[in-house]
């Protein structure tokens, strides 16, 4: 059997438990039956073009994620190898270190303030939870009218649509991590 076979199987296996997804509840999702999934996963079948379409559409991948999965078992990477996005006449700054995946469902942001910074966060009506862990420093939070002090080894989670304000009142460096769940 060619490689190409061969990862078919060990993509749709991995975005389907990714998606806490039974092979029954794939077939009736994608049209295609539960045993012919399973064969695909399990490397035993070479699925048609057609039937990798409905697969496709089915698990709302991209056709392509299909054909070449040149996702590696793991992925390292330093702040320093990624573009910083700055904000508030570079008070902040904010490192996308993980981007929105659809089969993830969520952005992963590290993000620093510096002394005085004070970031009005438009609200975020497609974040359906957003998340923060302070690692260092202080961070003020408000969300809506309620303030939170937030210190080094807190978290908080709240509703991403809500409006909310990032502030380093301090006078050290604030980082945190910001996960939004989609």
């Amino acid at each position: 059997m060619n490689q190409a076979i061969s990862n078919f199987g060990s993509v749709i296996r991995v975005v389907r438990t990714n998606l806490d997804m039974s092979l029954d509840e794939a077939a009736k999702i994608t049209g295609v039956s539960k045993a012919m999934l399973g064969q695909i996963e399990r490397n035993e079948s070479n699925p048609t073009v057609s039937t990798l379409w409905k697969i496709s559409n089915g698990l709302r991948i991209p056709f392509s994620r299909l054909l070449n999965d040149a996702t590696p078992p793991y992925e390292v990477t330093g702040l320093d190898e990624l573009p910083p996005i700055y904000e508030d006449d570079g008070n902040m700054i904010l490192y996308n270190l993980f981007p929105f995946d659809p089969i993830s469902g969520f952005d992963y942001f590290f993000i620093q303030l510096l002394p005085g910074c004070r970031y009005i966060s438009q609200s975020h009506p497609t974040v359906k939870t957003e998340y923060i862990v302070v690692t260092e420093g202080c961070l003020e939070l408000t969300v809506g009218t309620k303030v939170f002090q937030l210190q080094k080894g807190t978290s908080i989670k709240f509703q991403g649509a809500s409006d909310h304000i990032y502030a380093n009142p301090s006078d050290t460096k604030c980082e945190f991590q910001n996960i939004m769940q989609y």
